[in-house]
């Protein structure tokens, strides 16, 4: 979340932010009554406190029966001034929770991602001399993808990868994994369930609408992560990181989980938008400077444009509106890979900077000279399960079979998924 302070001293901009994103929040007028009503009950409890102090810095041997009196008073007083101070604090929390990070001057502003704007296109777009297939035909035909044994056991937004596809999966997924770890990335596996309030304090939802965005186990109070990042980032929750150790980079492999409530009729079809599915991810913590973490996410979005290059899939890179930013963050690039099948671009990567929006609730700080800061906060998807199906789609043979990038040849040790060839 913001600071309460910056809120306060800033609400034109934060009025303007919220325009931009698209979001109607008409709680600011109640956000300076609350600020200021906090503000005047700190005041007047400080100095209770402070006569409190010199009463008792006055006794000398036994308290008089006026300092007793006077301590007594002040005590009750104390007493009413503190539920009213509590309140108006977590009246103003509840609607800092609601204001979104503000986005950075170079964002565009825009209603949602058709709006987003095309800033580098890379790659040639296959040439077939045949109507290409989409990733489902082929996997039936080369018996790599079985959606119907999957809608039949778990239901819709499932699949079974098989055979080489099922090697093609762990062979790229490694692949990326690797290769971050030899650019110096710390390699993790993180739990695939964090507690209600871990997921509340990444600053994307709140807890009431847990069960409307993610699976909630809510007799255990677990969620199940949408992305490695959920339970990555928490890692260092309340922690003061030492700033020589800032950038502080994390690989992360994880499965993932998704409702995707409120995407009915939205990429229904295939594996393009499903329920579980594989991820690699880049989690970063830098020093508390926007130049500082926008140069390192300008750097994770180069590693995600060097991997599609090793895997040859075109692609292009998107400067995300302001309509399509998630809440903590300050900017956002989207990587989309060509889909030939669909004869457009979709998104298989994103690359976000949330400064320091999601430290403040996770309470992870550094210090700078002495001072206690909070730490900037970027994510990045290196590698998902996406590729593999635009990899799929845009490698395809005329005889269906599929050639497998270079790169991923000694994982497979395979060069084609062929028809009725499989490991």
């Amino acid at each position: 979340m913001l600071d309460k302070n910056f809120v306060n001293d800033n609400l034109d901009l934060i009025k303007k932010a919220l325009k931009d994103r698209q979001i109607k929040l008409d709680l600011l007028g109640d956000f300076s009554v609350f600020f200021q009503q906090r503000k005047k009950l700190i005041n007047q409890i400080d100095q209770l406190k402070y006569q409190q102090n010199q009463i008792s810095k006055n006794i000398k041997n036994k308290p008089s029966e006026e300092q007793i009196q006077n301590g007594l008073s002040l005590k009750k007083q104390l007493k009413k001034l503190t539920p009213l101070f509590k309140e108006s604090e977590e009246k103003l929390q509840k609607i800092l929770e609601k204001i979104p990070n503000i986005p950075a001057s170079d964002v565009p502003i825009g209603k949602d991602d058709s709006e987003n704007i095309v800033i580098k296109t890379w790659g040639k777009k296959p040439d077939f001399d045949f109507k290409p297939l989409d990733h489902v035909q082929l996997g039936e035909k080369l018996d790599i993808i079985d959606i119907k044994r999957a809608s039949k056991v778990s239901g819709s937004r499932f699949g079974y990868f098989k055979n080489q596809a099922a090697v093609l999966e762990m062979s790229l997924m490694f692949y990326v994994f690797k290769k971050l770890t030899q650019k110096g990335f710390i390699s993790m596996i993180p739990p695939a369930m964090i507690k209600a309030s871990s997921e509340w304090k990444m600053g994307y939802t709140d807890t009431n609408n847990l069960n409307n965005a993610y699976y909630h186990l809510s007799s255990d109070d677990l969620v199940f992560i949408s992305s490695s990042e959920h339970s990555v980032v928490p890692y260092h929750m309340d922690e003061i990181l030492e700033a020589k150790k800032l950038p502080l980079k994390y690989v992360n492999f994880s499965p993932c989980f998704r409702r995707e409530a409120g995407t009915y009729g939205k990429d229904t079809q295939g594996l393009f938008r499903v329920h579980f599915f594989n991820k690699v991810e880049m989690n970063i913590f830098t020093l508390p400077d926007t130049k500082i973490s926008d140069a390192v996410c300008k750097e994770m979005l180069s590693i995600q444009e060097e991997i599609m290059q090793d895997l040859e899939i075109p692609y292009q890179v998107m400067n995300c509106c302001t309509g399509d930013l998630p809440q903590p963050n300050r900017k956002m690039y989207d990587i989309n890979a060509w889909f030939p099948s669909q004869n457009k671009y979709k998104e298989t990567h994103s690359c976000s900077n949330c400064t320091d929006y999601q430290a403040r609730r996770l309470n992870i700080k550094t210090k700078i000279n002495g001072q206690s800061q909070f730490v900037h906060i970027l994510n990045a998807t290196a590698i998902t399960d996406r590729a593999l199906i635009a990899i799929l789609e845009n490698n395809q043979q005329k005889d269906t079979s599929i050639k497998i990038p270079q790169v991923l040849i000694p994982f497979t040790n395979f060069q084609f998924i062929s028809p009725n060839k499989n490991n």
